[in-house]
């Protein structure tokens, strides 16, 4: 250290300090921060030299693992290794315990969020049976997006909710997963349901051997979404072909794509489970005559995003301008829809905002529920539709067809026609409203009460607790 410092004093110019003082004290100081850096090198990486004898085995096993040489033919990339110093993804991970709590959970949920949609209300159903069967303080949900949750609200009260991605949103990916599984491992929980978060479904695509050994992992799939150029995306075909092996079950809200996905992605047909989503409301069939006043008006409700075509529902109301719409909804995923401009501007189209219930909606001169989209699970709101007595007009994407008969179905989801031409047989044909009426009571009231809900729930085998009670 001595020595050093009088290293230092050498370096030091006392003409160069009197004439300009600043840049002779920089010039030190360079040299120092120099020094510094050296010493801290030594520190973190230790000697510099690996053992010679390390060296020959390394060589000589070469043959048998080429990986073990550089480029060059020498184990140079072996003689350093920085031990990393930070301790910001154990902080994260102490804050994740505190707010997971010390209680040992038998049922883990993971969903990114819970925002209005399908796949958030078949989440609250799931949550919703779990509660009926075991203690509620049994059950944590983690919300894996840092994005805010409008419907956390109606989790089943007693259920713990931990905000994991808040909590864990400062590291990249590969940290997050990491922090998810090493919780998961450390929890042990009986069941682990993924529904669309894409750390979980990282989580076992990379540790889903490590996590199965004391969980049983679930996930529920609704259907593809797709790119730009109409390419099949989405977690099932990201992520099914190299989880599946690790899954009990993927739960399906539909008949449609687990046939689909075994047959185009090569997964067993037997890991899904077609669940069909309660309808958890009371229905009251209407038996009315139906009839319309002059003015007769169409209900339109939903995300104003790519998925659900606003394009071909401003094409229909162009083609319709003696008919009034009523179009709900608001932009959920990205930036606003195009054709959502030209349908403000529209004579025959009243924009609302969003909705809480369906039924809060519907008035007595709607003569049809109109849902436009492009590819779909089993949409929810075709389930209220339902049971407000609106016939429904769709495409037949999807899941759909397990609702609504497939001749009524419209075939092609572009086709705003052949959409027009089912509307204005609902509006003049009174009898037409009525039938299409009752056989939508009929498709809701097959498979889809809680009770038949339930006992599919009993029927998969480690799930739930006493879910047959």
């Amino acid at each position: 250290m001595i020595r050093r410092f009088f290293a230092l004093v050498r370096r030091v110019s006392v003409r160069q300090m009197i004439r300009n003082p600043r840049a002779e004290l920089g010039r030190i100081l360079a040299w120092f921060s120099r020094r510094l850096e050296r010493v801290g090198t030594v520190i973190s990486h230790g000697q510099p030299e690996i053992p010679a004898w390390l060296q020959e085995e390394m060589i000589a096993l070469a043959s048998v693992e080429p990986g073990l040489l550089s480029d060059h033919g020498a184990p140079d990339h072996y003689r350093h290794y920085g031990i990393p110093f930070t301790t910001k993804p154990g902080e994260i991970y102490r804050q994740l315990l505190s707010e997971v709590g010390e209680r040992p959970y038998t049922h883990v949920m993971i969903l990114p969020w819970l925002v209005r949609g399908g796949a958030d209300r078949g989440a609250l159903y799931h949550l919703e049976a779990w509660a009926e069967c075991m203690p509620t303080g049994d059950i944590l949900v983690l919300l894996t997006e840092g994005g805010e949750s409008a419907w956390a609200h109606r989790v089943p009260e007693g259920v713990k909710v931990v905000e994991f991605g808040k909590i864990v949103g400062s590291m990249g990916m590969e940290g997050q997963v990491q922090l998810m599984t090493r919780l998961l491992v450390q929890l042990q929980p009986e069941v682990v349901h993924n529904i669309n978060s894409r750390t979980a479904w990282e989580s076992i695509k990379m540790f889903g051997l490590a996590l199965r050994q004391r969980s049983r992992l679930y996930a529920s799939l609704f259907c593809d979404d797709y790119d730009e150029n109409m390419v099949p995306v989405g977690y099932a075909r990201r992520y099914l072909r190299s989880c599946y092996p690790h899954l009990a079950q993927v739960f399906c809200d539909n008949s449609v794509y687990p046939d689909r996905w075994s047959r185009e992605i090569g997964v067993p047909r037997a890991i899904f489970t077609v669940m069909k989503f309660p309808y958890d409301r009371e229905v009251v069939e209407k038996v009315d005559s139906f009839d319309l006043p002059a003015s007769p008006r169409i209900l339109w409700a939903g995300r104003f995003d790519r998925q659900k075509r606003p394009d071909v529902l401003l094409a229909i109301a162009k083609a319709m301008p003696d008919v009034l719409f009523d179009v709900h909804g608001v932009s959920v995923l990205g930036p606003q829809h195009p054709a959502m401009a030209q349908l403000g501007a529209l004579r025959n189209v009243t924009l609302h905002g969003p909705f809480v219930r369906f039924e809060e909606i519907v008035r007595s001169d709607h003569a049809a529920y109109l849902f436009t989209s492009s590819w779909e699970g089993l949409p929810t709101i075709l389930l209220d539709a339902a049971a407000a007595g609106l016939p429904v007009v769709a495409p037949a994407v999807g899941g759909v067809v397990d609702l609504i008969e497939g001749d009524w179905l419209v075939d092609d989801p572009d086709d705003a026609g052949a959409h027009v031409q089912r509307l204005r047989s609902l509006i003049s044909e009174p009898q037409l409203r009525r039938l299409r009426r009752a056989n939508q009571y009929r498709a809701l009231s097959s498979g889809r009460s809680w009770v038949d809900f339930r006992a599919a729930i009993s029927s998969i085998e480690g799930y739930a607790r006493n879910a047959g009670a």
